[in-house]
């Protein structure tokens, strides 16, 4: 019998990221299997520690170490100077803050009509703000601890989501526009984390995770790369990135989600077997979308990984329970099936040396 290959699907959602170490802490309780990887942003950095682990249970145990780490230490850093000279460049000062919010009322507004001419103007910020507000080497310093490049080689296969960038504000836009329903953004791409160089695939992670305007896209294979969330936006296709599992041939799915109410959806996938992960009895929600998204802090954190926890064993305890029992049951009727065509072929083995004797 051909073994059940099982993938595991870690979206995006920042500081909520947590949530999947409780996820992966119970998947570990209950015995679950996994084979291949794939995450968009965060859920890609969580993702790759993960992967390099020997072990579902050591790979929770490192990232709890992780997010407890960055609950006493946030990885948001911000670029002092540099970013000050952005704010001056782009007028974001608190009237700035509240002109860039007219435009996206602007674009709320606008279904339909040519945006002015003065909009253009902003390609040229776009192009300044590209090097990001916040620096990314907490997070490189985070990698060279707890991210083993030769344990992520010849770990378990991991794909990460990545989205084309045009520029911060233009991928910025997009998002706006696809949030309110005018024009979708384009799809999100993904790597094969172990078909890169080996010196690109930090690159490739941070791309991931690199939120337009935060921090700086990054450079793979030649191509420029932000955040992979940003993809296929009214179905979050980059933000949840099943396709790549499935196109690898992992029949069984387990998924997990970072918002409440996420618009993705498993019908649109008839032929795997997917197990969803969503916030069920609280919402994942603890102060606003922006609060959540970089709220890396001891007030959240932890609430976050034993959410994660509980949500696991309520939604996949039972399922997973009776898929084992299911798999053992077949495991037992193929070993008596062998039995007894070895009973069967002993006695044709005794029968042929019988006649031989008489």
């Amino acid at each position: 019998m051909e073994k059940l290959k099982v993938g595991l699907v870690l979206s995006g959602g920042g500081a909520k990221g947590a949530y999947q170490v409780g996820v992966v802490k119970a998947l570990s309780e209950l015995g679950a299997q996994v084979d291949a990887i794939s995450g968009a942003s965060i859920g890609a950095l969580n993702g790759a520690i993960l992967a390099s682990s020997p072990s579902l249970a050591e790979g929770a145990q490192r990232l709890e170490e992780v997010w407890l780490k960055l609950a006493q230490s946030s990885p948001l850093v911000v670029k002092m100077p540099k970013y000050f000279n952005l704010l001056a460049i782009a007028g974001l000062n608190i009237q700035g803050l509240r002109y860039l919010d007219q435009i996206f009322k602007f674009i709320t507004n606008s279904r339909g009509k040519k945006l002015p001419n003065w909009l253009s103007q902003w390609a040229g910020v776009s192009e300044a703000l590209s090097s990001g507000a916040l620096s990314h080497d907490p997070l490189h310093q985070l990698m060279d601890k707890y991210l083993n490049a030769d344990a992520l080689i010849s770990g378990l296969p991991l794909y990460i989501s990545v989205y084309r960038s045009h520029g911060a504000l233009s991928d910025i836009f997009s998002c706006v526009m696809a949030e309110i329903g005018i024009k979708n953004t384009e799809k999100s791409e993904f790597l094969h984390i172990q078909s890169l160089a080996k010196e690109e695939m930090k690159s490739a992670l941070l791309a991931s995770a690199a939120i337009p305007l935060l921090f700086a896209p990054q450079q793979v294979n030649n191509q420029i790369y932000s955040d992979g969330g940003q993809g296929g936006w009214e179905k979050m296709q980059g933000n949840t990135p099943i396709t790549p599992l499935l196109k690898a041939g992992y029949k069984m799915i387990i998924v997990t989600h970072l918002c409440d109410g996420s618009m993705w959806s498993r019908h649109d996938f008839p032929d795997a077997t997917i197990l969803e992960i969503r916030p069920t009895q609280q919402s994942i929600s603890r102060g606003g979308e922006i609060s959540d998204l970089l709220g890396f802090d001891s007030s959240k954190i932890p609430s976050w990984i034993e959410q994660g926890y509980t949500d696991t064993h309520q939604c996949l305890e039972k399922i997973i329970k009776a898929t084992q029992a299911r798999h053992e049951l077949r495991t037992s009727e193929k070993a008596v099936i062998d039995s007894e065509k070895a009973f069967i072929s002993l006695d044709r083995q005794m029968e042929n040396a019988m006649r031989r004797l008489v």
